[in-house]
């Protein structure tokens, strides 16, 4: 129904001037997150990197199936977007590099506040066709860091 609404609304604007609707891609930037793995290493997410090549394998490497079998040490979630998408309950450590208003069921063993993509820092989205990446740029002044900064500097310290 809403995108239904959204093209009438498209439909009608367009009577009297130019208008289009721009679908965003995915949840969370989860098709953003699949380009740049892809672009990077010529696999899409589900890849590990531990044997100092990319190896993709879609169900060895499916985070759910991992971390139901016990075969995890910790969990790092990453998730600067919305403050509702949490990690899952787990018993193991968990590292939270999430939005500044992330409120947790379970507390994570480190929660690291990021800025928001699109509005605390720049950054990029692609669209929902997978073939275009948009530019996002900064709509306010932040102290929040960037998680790739944060990744950054945990990286530099080990």
């Amino acid at each position: 129904l809403t995108i239904e609404t959204l093209c009438e609304c498209i439909r009608k604007l367009n009577e009297s001037t130019r208008c289009a609707a721009l679908p965003l891609g995915g949840d969370e930037g989860d098709l953003t997150t699949n380009q740049v793995c892809t672009w990077q290493s010529g696999y899409p997410v589900r890849t590990a990197f531990s044997k100092g090549f990319p190896e993709y394998d879609p169900y060895l490497y499916d985070t759910n199936r991992l971390l139901q079998s016990g075969e995890v040490d910790a969990l790092v979630w990453i998730s600067s977007y919305a403050p509702d998408s949490i990690p899952p309950e787990v018993n193991i450590p968990t590292i939270v590099l999430g939005h500044p208003r992330m409120k947790f069921n379970q507390p994570p063993d480190v929660f690291i506040p990021v800025g928001i993509p699109g509005i605390d820092h720049s950054g990029h989205i692609y669209r929902a066709d997978n073939v275009v990446a948009l530019p996002l740029t900064s709509l306010r002044k932040s102290s929040w860091p960037t998680a790739a900064k944060v990744i950054g500097e945990i990286a530099d310290r080990l």
